[in-house]
């Protein structure tokens, strides 16, 4: 028995979106930009998982689906067929869905605002290219120890890969919950540590016994990052620099500071700042910031009759 009308359309519907889905890896090549989806394995290997919550079936957008467990090589990040061996399921079930008969949730996984499909693969290609905007879905949400966003790509997995080996060594998500040093930019998370390794030094001695690096990673949050970060936001500093979280604005005054100190110019963190401003803002802005950070130093008080000052070589010295 041949085949009917609306199966040689359906097969004729798949060979167009496999036949895109080659034409858009060849363009990823050539730009060198992936068309591949994101593997659910590799995501929660490198953001650490913590977690699973059933969170039952619902609408999910079909613009948030960007990865899978087990079928990366058989979809492209749009989920077009890859593989000519997908074509007479996805056929069928290509006729089925265009013809309005109800079809079983897909099984996902969501990590932050992003969908991995564990089952219904098929059902997703075939949605795509039918235009849905949503698909009914059983829902397993994964918590991770560093977060995802809604745009996560491989930099945004290494950048994810960092801060829990930072967390997994500092604890500071556990002991302090509120804090979200969160960076975009790969390489920050080691300049933070150093950070707290510095303070964890002077702390010992100031202390007279070894201090744990979660203990002086809550202590250099509490009265070194805390205090210089409240002056930023009160003073919407945050707003010259869109693009960079807070840590990264973090990181960006500490180097300034630094630099200014290798230079033998006058150091501190008004000068830093202005440094930082200037190169975002020019001139008429520089003052601003300066009153800000000159703030700082009035809030990083130490608790006792010492008061810790962060210096340039990120290290401490005491005052009494």
């Amino acid at each position: 028995m041949g085949l009917s009308g609306d199966q040689v359309a359906a097969q004729y519907d798949f060979d167009s979106s496999r036949h895109q889905a080659f034409w858009n890896e060849v363009r990823g090549l050539l730009t060198r930009r992936a068309r591949t989806l994101l593997s659910f394995d590799e995501v929660v290997r490198m953001a650490r998982m913590e977690s699973q919550v059933d969170r039952g079936v619902g609408d999910i957008p079909m613009a948030r689906i960007k990865g899978s467990e087990g079928r990366v090589k058989d979809f492209d990040i749009s989920f077009r067929p890859r593989n000519s061996r997908l074509k007479e399921r996805w056929a069928r079930l290509a006729v089925l869905m265009e013809s309005g008969v109800g079809v079983p949730p897909i099984d996902v996984y969501r990590l932050g605002d992003v969908y991995f499909v564990k089952d219904g693969h098929h059902r997703v290609s075939v949605a795509t290219h039918l235009g849905w905007q949503s698909i009914r879905a059983h829902v397993v949400e994964v918590r991770t120890r560093a977060p995802l966003s809604s745009n996560v790509d491989a930099e945004e997995l290494l950048a994810a890969a960092e801060y829990a080996g930072f967390l997994d060594r500092t604890q500071l998500d556990r002991s302090r919950p509120a804090a979200r040093l969160e960076c975009r930019q790969l390489g920050r998370y080691d300049e933070i540590f150093d950070h707290i390794l510095g303070h964890r030094y002077f702390l010992g001695l100031e202390r007279g016994r070894q201090v744990p690096l979660p203990e002086a990673a809550a202590s250099w949050y509490d009265m070194v990052y805390r205090p210089l970060m409240d002056v930023v936001e009160r003073y919407r500093i945050g707003e010259r620099f869109p693009r960079w979280t807070e840590a990264e604005i973090y990181v960006a005054l500490t180097r300034r500071w630094l630099e200014l100190s290798e230079d033998g110019e006058s150091t501190g963190p008004e000068s830093a700042g202005a440094m930082l401003l200037e190169d975002a803002a020019g001139e008429e802005t520089i003052s601003a910031l300066s009153r800000a950070i000159r703030s700082w130093g009035r809030l990083s008080r130490w608790t006792g009759r010492q008061t810790i000052w962060l210096r340039p070589t990120f290290k401490w010295r005491q005052g009494k």
